[in-house]
Formats: structure tokens, sequence, C-alpha cells
């Protein structure tokens, strides 16, 4: 099982990855760092974790994440990922692309997504969710 700080950390990076090629890098962070925003109130330990804009900076991490994150209990951690991913995949809307969700977990290692799991977080069931959740909106037009 990965640890909450390295798993949160690249969920993250690769959020921004994936979101950076639908939009730019800067909007991807902006988008990220407001998603994270919003949860704050709802999900305490996201106060450990801070984004920033490295577009034109070498060497500096763009995601830091205190070490107390990897004391906070899964069942805490797995809600507050998946309502990450899931606001920005709206964030993003039609710009996320159909595949979002699938580029996700393709681009997470295999460790990455089985802790994801463990927490209650399966990437291919929230990409089924969201197809369904569109045929029926399209079915209702």
């Amino acid at each position: 099982m990965v640890e909450n700080a390295t798993l949160v950390k690249e969920v993250l990076k690769t959020l921004i990855t994936i979101s950076g090629r639908k939009t730019t890098q800067s909007h991807a962070i902006y988008l990220v760092e407001t998603t994270i925003d919003k949860l704050r109130k709802q999900y305490s330990f996201l106060d450990t974790i801070s984004i920033k804009d490295t577009t034109y900076l070498e060497d500096t991490d763009q995601i830091t994440i205190m070490g107390e994150v990897n004391n906070i209990n899964s069942n805490e951690i797995g809600p507050a990922v998946k309502d990450i991913i899931s606001q920005l995949n709206k964030s993003l809307g039609a710009d996320a692309g159909h595949f979002f969700l699938k580029e996700l977990s393709r681009k997470l290692n295999d460790e990455s997504v089985s802790t994801l799991k463990e927490i209650g977080i399966d990437l291919d069931l929230m990409h089924l969710e969201l197809q369904v959740s569109k045929m029926e909106q399209d079915m209702l037009k």
C-alpha cells in the first residue's frame, strides 16, 4: 500500500499533467488549486497541501504535502481524493474528454491504482458511472 502523501501527490501531479494537455499547464494548476480550496472546509488535511505554478521555474516541486498526511485514516483520504477527481472532471467539462478517468488510471502506477481501490476509489467504476449518467442525460433531451 502506498503512503497517503505519496498517493495524493501522484494523483495530483497526474491530474495536472492530464488537464494541462487539455488546457494549459498554468490553468490546470489553477483548477486543481481551486478544487482543493473548495474542499478544505470538508477535509481539514487538505491544508497540508500546497500547489504552485512552476511553469517558469526550474528545480522546484509544484506540489508539497506535509508528512502528517500519512497519519490520516484512509477513510478520510479516500473520499477527499475521489471528490478532487470528480470535481476537477466537472470543472474541465467537455475539455476533460471522454476518457479522462481512464487516462488517469493508465498514467498512475499499478500500486497506486490498487491503493486507490483499497480506499474506495475505483476509477473504472467512476468512468462507467459517468458514462451511464451522460447516457441518461442524452436520453432525456
